[in-house]
């Protein structure tokens, strides 16, 4: 998830083809995308038809549900990407949950829920022990680095401390309704973070969520069209001066060089727009892209 720039797009299913808008992304400068089971549950998927429309942009997942899918499963699909797309792929793995019917679907008779809500935390290191090929079976092709692997969560220090524990990057959101601005947890992983041959040095990533438009106005128009209401968790939303200040100040409180920005664009055109004016108003290299939407 890591460019020269530190902000990266995050993606949800729209109207407009995927295939189309990662050539957008691409076309208007930003380093890196990544897609959300919340959104659509065969995230890992959609990972390499991103990648295959591409050719630099990093590639990534944010996150993988781990109490819908075995951790062998996961490590299998991920370590095949990275080896398909070498350098380009990012692993984040979430605690959180789908709806009932989806849960049961994508369980498929498994061990009980609770169960696996309990062993959440040692899910996780087993799925990160298996990345990196510290427990079998082991992986082909032999040789294949591991992609970055990101433990996320939003409100609680528990995921902040197991990420710094075991040496792991940490991705903490502000872009859920119940997550909490609060960067002493960030800095707890800072802090914490212990060193290991696959990672040296903590790697912390925040997640935003918003719009940008033209005016103020417009982007909260747009972006109650799309919410329902003028969300909390919309930390920014504005014209490209005022985005671009609210990044800037929130990657400072929280002691990173990364971003990950969401978008709460209700259509394709303003979602494109939205990106444009952020790459224009953040220095990425951008490209003749239009603005509008094309067929």
């Amino acid at each position: 998830m890591k460019g020269s720039n530190p902000f990266t797009v995050s993606t949800r299913p729209s109207s407009s083809p995927r295939r189309r808008r990662s050539s957008a992304t691409r076309a208007s400068g930003w380093p890196s995308t990544t897609s959300s089971e919340y959104a659509q549950h065969a995230p890992d998927m959609m990972v390499p038809l991103v990648a295959g429309s591409t050719e630099r942009i990093r590639v990534g997942v944010a996150g993988m549900l781990l109490k819908l899918h075995s951790p062998l499963r996961v490590a299998k699909a991920f370590r095949l990407l990275e080896s398909l797309f070498p350098g380009r792929i990012d692993l984040g793995v979430g605690g959180g949950e789908a709806a009932p019917d989806v849960v049961a679907a994508l369980r498929d008779g498994g061990p009980p829920l609770a169960e696996v809500r309990e062993a959440h935390a040692q899910r996780t290191v087993h799925l990160l022990s298996l990345m990196r090929g510290e427990v079998a079976p082991a992986f082909q092709p032999l040789g294949t680095p591991a992609p970055p692997f990101w433990m996320l969560g939003l409100s609680r220090p528990e995921t902040a401390r197991l990420a710094a524990e075991h040496g792991a990057s940490f991705g903490f959101s502000l872009a859920h309704a119940q997550s909490k601005d609060d960067p002493s947890i960030a800095a707890r992983y800072l802090d914490a973070f212990r060193s290991n041959r696959w990672l040296a040095r903590p790697e912390l990533v925040v997640a935003v969520s918003g719009l940008c438009a033209e005016t103020e106005e417009e982007a909260r128009a747009l972006a109650v069209e799309h919410v329902g209401n003028a969300a909390p968790h919309l930390s920014v939303v504005g014209n490209p001066e005022q985005c671009r200040q609210k990044l800037e100040a929130i990657a400072h409180r929280y002691q990173t060089d990364e971003l990950v920005f969401h978008d709460r664009a209700p259509d394709s055109a303003s979602r494109l727009r939205c990106y444009r004016l952020l790459s224009a108003a953040l220095g990425l290299t951008t490209s003749a892209l239009p603005l509008q939407q094309t067929a």
